[in-house]
């Protein structure tokens, strides 16, 4: 009896050893950490969104979020067992104060870092760049090989007061005409009033354009496709400061990077060649 008893303690100590050691290996695959420091509250990750297609989309009838930013995040809230609070619809306008004032985490969706948002907030390395690309009529070749005689008096920049468009008009190419139309106005009409002949060219992600040259064939073209005049790094903003949550997510964006997902991911949402570059594409240069 007193040998069965031993034996019997043996195996429930066995037993609870095993249970201990596997708790342990699911504790080990949690990585949000950096160092000891937990970085998200309750494993979750509250976030604030904005639609903006590929990267991030927004279902008008479910709701339901998706596109490239979303699934990377979800990706990396799936390894590290976290789950994604969608706390807060915010706007390009609100965002910033957002993270600031600690009411999410990060923004989800794409956003470029340029020098003013780097000066506020803080950004994960790139999962893609957005290449900003010259938009001319189809027959027109003058500025194919050379882009510096768009800086010419007789070059008619067409513009929306405020835009990208419009600040590079007016700093790379200064000598030409830049008459910038109300922000209120439709993208489109850009590519209309260099179809028509009245403007020569315009400066616009590929996204923007790909909707009017599908409807529009043969219309205007992209010269920039290869050598874009600007390329902005779109990583998830955060908070300015929070150290942890940067180092979380570069570690994690690193490792779906050499991996193959992000560039999985791009595929699937992408429409068209060109639309954004990888962060693993031999065109990702910063460029602004």
């Amino acid at each position: 009896m007193e040998q069965i008893k031993k034996q019997l303690k043996s195996v429930s100590f066995l037993a609870l050893l095993i249970i201990l050691i596997i708790s342990g290996c699911k504790n080990t695959n949690n990585n949000a950490k950096v160092g000891d420091d937990v970085v998200f509250a309750d494993s979750t990750i509250k976030v604030g969104y904005i639609s903006y297609p590929p990267g991030f989309i927004i279902d008008p009838n479910t709701k339901e979020k998706s596109g490239i930013f979303n699934d990377v995040l979800v990706e990396i809230a799936k390894r590290n067992n976290l789950t994604i609070n969608y706390k807060e619809e915010v706007t390009w306008a609100t965002m910033i104060e957002a993270i600031s004032t600690n009411r999410v985490d990060l923004i989800a969706n794409p956003v470029w870092a340029t020098p003013e948002r780097k000066a506020v907030a803080d950004f994960s390395i790139p999962i893609y760049f957005s290449p900003i690309g010259i938009y001319v009529r189809a027959d027109d070749n003058r500025f194919d090989t050379d882009i510096s005689k768009l800086n010419d008096p007789k070059v008619r920049i067409a513009a929306v007061d405020g835009e990208i468009n419009y600040s590079i008009g007016k700093f790379d190419f200064p000598l030409a005409e830049v008459k910038p139309f109300p922000n209120n106005i439709d993208v489109a009409q850009l590519y209309l009033e260099i179809q028509a002949k009245r403007k020569d060219v315009t400066f616009a992600e590929p996204m923007f354009a790909y909707d009017y040259m599908q409807k529009n064939p043969g219309k205007i073209k992209n010269i920039g496709e290869k050598a874009p005049i600007r390329n902005y790094p779109n990583g998830y903003m955060y908070k300015k400061g929070n150290s942890k949550t940067g180092d979380f997510l570069n570690t994690e964006i690193e490792k779906l990077l050499k991996d193959g997902t992000i560039d999985k991911i791009i595929g699937k949402y992408l429409p068209f060649e060109g639309a954004v570059i990888s962060a693993t594409d031999s065109l990702a240069i910063e460029r602004q």
